[in-house]
Order: C-alpha cells, then sequence, then structure tokens
C-alpha cells in the first residue's frame, strides 16, 4: 500500500506537456511528504509506469518528465454531473477573459467535464445550452500569451525561483530584467504579475502579454518583508489612483439607487431617501480613474457633490 500511495504521489507531480518536471525535484516533493527514496528508485518506478500510462521523458540528467499533451486526467474520484456543469459554465466564462495558452492547460478538465454532461440522457446534460455568462464590460479579445513564457513564469512562481526576461514597456524598446515573481492578478483580459526587479524591493507590475521571452535562473526570490497580496490589491495598485481613498457623496435616480442597494460600494456604504424621490449615497472608496470612468457612464442620473468638481475633469 505505501508503494502504491507513493506511485500516486509520484503521478500528481508531473506536468503535463510543455512542461516538465526532473526526478530531483520529484525526490524532493517526496521527501517533503515523508516518503524517504533514492533517485534510483523513483526512475525505476517511473520508468514502469510509462508502460501502462502516457508519460515520456528525456535523457537530461537528472532526466526530466512529463505526462503527454492529449493524457487523461488522473483524478479519483471521477466529475458528478453537477461538478461537470460547472466546469462547462467556468469554460464559457473563461473563453471571454483568459488567453489561449491558459485555456489548453484546462482543457483535459473541460473534456472530462463534456465527457460526464453527453453521458446524460437528459437533465443536468441540457443545463449547458440554458446557461450563458455576458462580460460586464465590452466584448474584448484577450491579447496573445506566449505559451513558454507563461509556463516559465508560473514555474518560477510556484518553485520561488527568479526569472531573466525581455520585456516591451508600453511606447519603449525592448529591455532585459532580472525578476521575482510574487504573484498573478487576473484583471479583466489582462494576466498582471506583480514582482520585483533585480535585487529591489518595491513590488511592481509587468503585464504576460508584454514578455517576449523568459529564461528561469536558480536564484531563489526573496519576497519584500510584509507583502501581503491581498493589501497590495486594497491599496489600489492594481487602479490608476487619483489621490487617496474618499469620501464620497453622490446623488443618484431612484433606478439608479437601486443598484447600490443590491451591490453595496463598500463596507461603509449609506443610503438616505431624499425628498425629491432621489437617494443619497455615502461611502469611502478608492479614488481611482476607473471609479471616475464608471460614474460618469451614470450621465444625467447622478449627480456627485463630495468631492466637489470630482467628475468635471
Amino acid at each position: 500500500m505505501d508503494a502504491l500511495l507513493r506511485h500516486w504521489a509520484m503521478l500528481r507531480m508531473i506536468p503535463r506537456h510543455p512542461r516538465r518536471i526532473d526526478t530531483g525535484r520529484i525526490r524532493d516533493g517526496l521527501e517533503r511528504l515523508g516518503y524517504s527514496i533514492t533517485l534510483r528508485s523513483i526512475q525505476r518506478d517511473l520508468n514502469k509506469l510509462a508502460a501502462v500510462l502516457p508519460l515520456s521523458c528525456d535523457e537530461s540528467k537528472p532526466q526530466g518528465w512529463w505526462w503527454q499533451a492529449e493524457a487523461g486526467l488522473l483524478e479519483i474520484p471521477g466529475l458528478d454531473p453537477q461538478a461537470a456543469l460547472v466546469f462547462k459554465m467556468a469554460e464559457q466564462h473563461l473563453k471571454q477573459v483568459l488567453p489561449a495558452s491558459t485555456l489548453d492547460a484546462l482543457r483535459p478538465w473541460f473534456r472530462a467535464a463534456n465527457g460526464v454532461l453527453d453521458a446524460q440522457s437528459e437533465g443536468v446534460g441540457d443545463w449547458a445550452d440554458k446557461v450563458r455568462i455576458l462580460p460586464s464590460g465590452p466584448p474584448l479579445i484577450p491579447p496573445i500569451v506566449d505559451p513558454d513564457v507563461q509556463s516559465a513564469i508560473y514555474r518560477g512562481l510556484f518553485e520561488n525561483r527568479r526569472l531573466v526576461l525581455s520585456y516591451k514597456p508600453r511606447g519603449k524598446l525592448v529591455k532585459d530584467y532580472e525578476m521575482s515573481p510574487l504573484a498573478i492578478v487576473q484583471r479583466g483580459h489582462l494576466i498582471y504579475i506583480v514582482c520585483t526587479l533585480w535585487d529591489y524591493g518595491n513590488p511592481m507590475l509587468m503585464l504576460m502579454h508584454r514578455i517576449k521571452t523568459a529564461t528561469l535562473l536558480d536564484k531563489a526570490i526573496e519576497p519584500p518583508a510584509g507583502f501581503q497580496l491581498d493589501r497590495y490589491i486594497e491599496e489600489g495598485e492594481l487602479s490608476y489612483r487619483l489621490g487617496k481613498p474618499m469620501k464620497l457623496v453622490a446623488v443618484f435616480s431612484p433606478d439608479a439607487a437601486t443598484l447600490f442597494e443590491e451591490a453595496p460600494m463598500a463596507a461603509d456604504q449609506r443610503l438616505d431617501k431624499l425628498p425629491d424621490g432621489r437617494v443619497r449615497l455615502t461611502a469611502t472608496v478608492a479614488n481611482t480613474r476607473e471609479l471616475r470612468s464608471w460614474l460618469k457612464g451614470f450621465g444625467s442620473a447622478v449627480e456627485v457633490q463630495r468631492p466637489a468638481g470630482w467628475l468635471d475633469f
């Protein structure tokens, strides 16, 4: 039984082509799980498993292993119909916001979900044709992300390793950087990398689709002291900030105000009905260009009272 569990743990560590993992990293992973085993034993076990499973390897030392691109999912138990439906809905949504290289990594799960739904004679299988997910903004085509670049960035993030990359800032020439990935943030159609450069400690943002090449280094990442992704986002680093958080006081038409009754702008939001039927909203919000543009979209249905003149810029 111990050998079976060890084999199962090994197989779950192996990525799908074009990614790979070498036997040294497999051994490290097994040791973290409490298994003590030599590289030779791992290689012998993998050769036996490759005789009956769609596994491939190279001739490097230590050897690299991967699941073949079309290999099925190795998960127990299989998807039930309800879980398969969730994957189908996720596929519909993610096709609108994720680059093709990211979707390719998820296609085995989508295929498995489709197989489960196709096997349903009635009921659950029909739900996929009864659900649609629409974007909140205009339907934009995600920018193209190089799959090799994306794979290298994700590996660096998972393995806490630095990378050397060629990056093209907007309106500038391509330049080489040494980058330490700290986190990935998906916002709309864009994938942002929260990172530091060289040995500087200030987190910054890079856009995945602007990276032309990326090569992993055998240098460990040293995250900035106290860095927390949620705090970084809350501080508005992913927004076009116009200033510090502010107290917003805005008067909305009755129809427009129903939105904020169901989906508040902030935890301290307050709504007061005025004698003329309009509704005054008071809330502490981030002072960002996105908020200004969004409020301008209400047109004559909103009047911003504080900060005075804030919508006029």
